[in-house]
């Protein structure tokens, strides 16, 4: 009985994961996505067409969701079944005597079915999970913005109101523009947005549920413009618009993510969510008026300012794409989008340069 159940286990993973292979391999268009097709044929030349993508951007399907993150999660539910948080897979390989072990063996099989069936679960959950998901990480998102406040009350002054002024006439226009964009097409009011500036030690921006961003001042160095600053608080706004903060939820469910060995699968997961945090961020820049090439420029300087990883070892120490990976991919979104931003009439260009 016990080896029927195995098969039948076995049966229906393989053939769920073959069905999610299908999906990525072969997309149905529906009836209501065949005038995206008609606009991607066309290019991104206008508004309409940038707004679809925009859309597709935030709101992945599960043929994309397989297609991009597919290897990696099923992989990494393997391994963090194999190994885990308590490394039980190397303990009963070792008490075992080896791998032609019997034991081993009927482990190892239950552990990479099992491992399979949740990397393959972890996508569905990404794609149809993540708003409730979401709604489970504000508790924790809360404390983490509240704790950041709090360290920055304790250990920085509070900047004079002259400062406080020239920040407000520096950031808000950007901060508006991106807000009505977003409002217009998501049907999220420009009022929910919180964006909060910081001083602190790197150049970086945070974002979490609940519609929350911070700016650590020393990323202003680096924007050095309004487009630039609008290239930033937009990808953390593509953050909170795809709630990458309830998928990341869900991987803590699905992938023992403690496991070291499982750590270049979970990475990879989450490096594919910065980019797509960084193609939303440029439709956005773009849909709000700024010129969406500084994107490039900003990763670039980002580059000269933090340095580069090889890939290979930023693959393990890192939830972030290299800056070199950033810079390539923001420099083909921009130069699809050239035409359109040339056509606007309503360009702002790089906006007022950062000079405080």
């Amino acid at each position: 009985m016990r080896r029927f159940v195995s098969k039948f286990i076995f049966c229906f993973i393989f053939c769920f994961i073959l069905f999610l292979a299908s999906i990525a391999a072969y997309p149905d268009v529906p009836i209501e996505h065949q005038a995206e097709s008609t606009l991607e044929a066309i290019g991104l030349n206008s508004e309409e067409s940038i707004i679809f993508k925009l859309r597709n951007s935030v709101n992945r399907g599960l043929s994309d969701e397989v297609s991009r993150t597919g290897l990696a999660s099923i992989t990494g539910g393997i391994v963090g079944s194999v190994f885990g948080f308590s490394w039980y897979g190397l303990w009963t390989f070792l008490d075992s005597g080896g791998a032609s072990n019997l034991v081993y063996i009927n482990f190892l099989s239950g552990a990479i079915l099992k491992g399979a069936l949740l990397g393959a679960l972890s996508m569905v959950s990404r794609v149809y999970l993540r708003s409730p998901a979401d709604f489970v990480a504000w508790p924790y998102v809360w404390y983490e913005i509240t704790k950041e406040k709090i360290k920055h009350w304790v250990v920085y002054d509070k900047p004079t109101p002259e400062i406080q002024q020239d920040m407000s006439v520096y950031i808000d226009p950007v901060a508006t523009r991106l807000k009505t964009v977003v409002e217009q097409i998501f049907q999220i009011p420009a009022s929910s947005w919180s964006i909060t500036t910081m001083a602190g030690a790197s150049p970086n921006a945070v974002s979490g549920t609940g519609y929350k961003i911070i700016l650590y001042s020393p990323i202003f160095s680096i924007t050095q413009n309004q487009a630039g600053l609008s290239c930033v608080i937009a990808h953390e706004m593509g953050h909170v618009l795809a709630k990458h903060s309830g998928q990341s939820v869900l991987d803590f469910l699905f992938f023992q993510k403690w496991g070291i060995a499982s750590i270049p699968f979970t990475n990879a997961i989450s490096q594919e969510r910065e980019q797509q945090a960084d193609e939303t961020g440029i439709y956005l820049t773009a849909l709000a008026g700024y010129d969406p090439s500084e994107c490039v420029r900003l990763w670039r300087r980002m580059s000269a300012a933090t340095g580069n990883v090889r890939p290979i070892v930023n693959m393990f120490i890192s939830t972030h794409p290299t800056n070199a990976a950033r810079f390539d991919e923001m420099k083909k979104l921009s130069n699809q989008l050239k035409g359109y931003y040339s056509s606007k009439p309503d360009a702002l260009g790089l906006g007022i340069e950062y000079q405080l």
